[in-house]
């Protein structure tokens, strides 16, 4: 911490942060508000301004003749922030020509607009992120995974995301760059290499977040954070936190994670969710000056007018103008325009569940086990007490199932949910009410040729769920282009037929096709061998067609019948 004083003003820096108090000064205050982000903290009757914008605050306070020491003070301030911003610049244009002849050969696995999209985070500019708004599907984790590791290959990088996606972020990472050091904050000690947390943990984590300087901070779905006064935006992004009740954030100015990281990468399929005003707390996130005053940007770009209730700032202006100012900090591809894509992308998601369910039923099977004594298992009495384990499995899965579809109806899109169990048919229609069909083997033809009709022709309809032998053939869904597997069957074939509901004459768009795995139950092992059997489907092995109708279930079955570790 440095600090100078005159009699009328003093300096204080601090945490990154040039802290001002001084006795109410006209001239002063109006030379802080035209820097252009600060805050009043009015507990400490102060002014606060990141130190990385010292040199306009020594500009401005300069103009209106603030006292010789204080503002020698902020030369020396100004001076190293001038200097760590020509560093990370030279960081950053170092990373970019030394990273980018030789992507295409460490990562032979990526697609042209996945090279073009890693191009265009590492690109060199003068703020401090930019925005990836790919359509889902597409492999924005992929491609900020290698920018990042890339571009920063010895530093800390923090991933913030959705709980339900925080494992599948460990995977990715694993999957893209092999063995690495990932954390999971709140399961195991960080920080770490890699840290993972979602955004609902970052409150608890605060203190040791808050002491790491990130080398890269990913924000996945970034449009969390568009409400700038819910706490988790508070928290990333920082500003002056003034509660109307006592809540679990201490009143004060609070430090957002953006600042203590040299660069900041968003991700979302959604950057605008319902209006401009959502954009805001994004470019403000990156540095972008869109970001610098929100009363600007609302009167500019959000039709913002004074009403009697207050600003009303829901509305939209100048879009042509807000495009052409994004340009060089959002890229946004939609599938028809990526023609470099598979006809299906594949992915096995894993989520966490609420096991206490699942544990009692695990429970009654290792105890049915070991009344057999060992002896030799009956095939029909395994395959009773695997079908309990794959039904408890199944329902714990409803909350992260009804997440994901959340997600894809947010993107715009429609999305086909295949399961076994009419347990979670029933849970998602009743989440999802008139936005969803279903389709079982309790229907009749004239139902199920309604519920296919409804959901291709009415837009409002955005949600098929349906029985996956029952709804898996025979049908046309081209209107989805967003395919999820709540569980399994034990038939390859039969996931290939339900995959190619969406994927047939009409479709125009890839698929993506997603397969929740819950952790710690009966699903990792079905996992296993559904993609083991999968993955030789699209080509023969060594010339070998694969039989396609061979069931897994008796590979199952001779695992499950050893008796389980408890």
């Amino acid at each position: 911490m440095t600090s100078a004083s005159s009699p009328q003003l003093e300096v204080a820096h601090r945490d990154g942060e040039i802290h001002l108090t001084f006795p109410f000064q006209p001239l002063w205050v109006q030379a802080i508000k035209r820097v252009k982000v600060r805050d009043f903290d009015p507990k400490k009757r102060a002014w606060v301004v990141p130190d990385r914008l010292a040199p306009d605050l020594l500009a401005h306070l300069e103009a209106v003749e603030a006292p010789a020491d204080a503002l020698e003070i902020l030369r020396l301030i100004a001076g190293e922030a001038l200097s760590r911003a020509a560093a990370a610049d030279v960081r950053a244009a170092e990373a970019y020509r030394r990273v980018l002849p030789r992507i295409s050969g460490r990562y032979p696995g990526l697609f042209r607009h996945q090279l073009e999209g890693i191009e265009f985070l590492l690109t060199p500019r003068p703020m401090r992120g930019a925005l990836l708004a790919d359509d889902m599907g597409l492999g924005k984790t992929c491609q900020a995974i290698v920018a990042a590791h890339e571009a920063h290959p010895h530093g800390r990088i923090l991933i913030v995301c959705p709980a339900s996606v925080k494992l599948n972020w460990e995977r990715e990472i694993h999957a893209v760059l092999g063995a690495q050091d990932v954390a999971i904050l709140g399961r195991d000690k960080g920080p770490s290499r890699w840290t993972v947390i979602n955004y609902d943990r970052l409150r608890t984590h605060r203190s040791e977040l808050s002491s790491t300087e990130w080398a890269c901070l990913i924000l996945d779905e970034a449009h969390y954070l568009k409400n700038r006064h819910s706490q988790r935006s508070l928290l990333v992004l920082g500003g002056e936190h003034r509660p109307r009740k006592r809540g679990k954030l201490p009143a004060g100015r609070i430090r957002g994670l953006v600042e203590r990281a040299e660069r900041v990468i968003l991700l979302t399929g959604t950057p605008i969710t319902n209006r401009p005003l959502d954009l805001f707390a994004l470019l403000r996130a990156i540095g972008h000056p869109l970001g610098d005053d929100l009363m600007t940007y609302a009167q500019r770009y959000c039709a913002a007018f004074q009403s009697e209730w207050g600003w009303d700032m829901g509305g939209a202006s100048h879009l042509d103008e807000l495009h052409e100012r994004l340009k060089g900090v959002l890229l946004r591809r939609s599938k028809d325009e990526v023609l470099d894509l598979p006809p299906k992308l594949r992915t096995y998601m894993p989520v966490e569940v609420d096991l206490v369910a699942y544990r009692k039923v695990w429970l009654d099977y290792v105890q049915f086990l070991a009344s057999r004594k060992r002896k030799r298992m009956p095939r029909s009495l395994l395959l009773a007490e695997v079908a309990k384990l794959r039904h408890a499995a199944a329902l714990a899965k409803i909350p992260a199932a009804a997440a994901h579809v959340e997600a894809v109806l947010e993107a715009g899109e429609k999305v086909v949910v295949f399961t076994c169990h009419t347990g979670v048919v029933d849970a998602l229609l009743q989440r999802f009410g008139a936005q969803a069909v279903r389709l079982t083997g309790s229907d009749d033809a004239l139902q199920r040729q309604a519920a296919v009709d409804a959901f291709q022709a009415d837009p409002e309809v955005r949600v098929f769920v349906g029985n996956l032998v029952a709804a898996g053939v025979g049908v046309s869904l081209t209107a989805a282009t967003q395919v999820l597997f709540v569980d399994y069957s034990f038939v390859p074939a039969e996931h290939l037929q339900a995959e190619d509901r969406p994927y047939r004459i009409g479709q125009r768009n890839a698929v993506t096709v997603t397969y929740l795995s819950a952790l710690g139950t009966l699903d990792e092992e079905i996992e296993r061998l559904l993609a083991q059997k999968l993955a030789v489907v699209s080509e023969a092995v060594e010339g070998v067609t694969p039989r396609l109708q061979e069931s897994f279930l008796d590979d199952l079955l001779a695992v499950m019948a050893r008796e389980p570790l408890t």
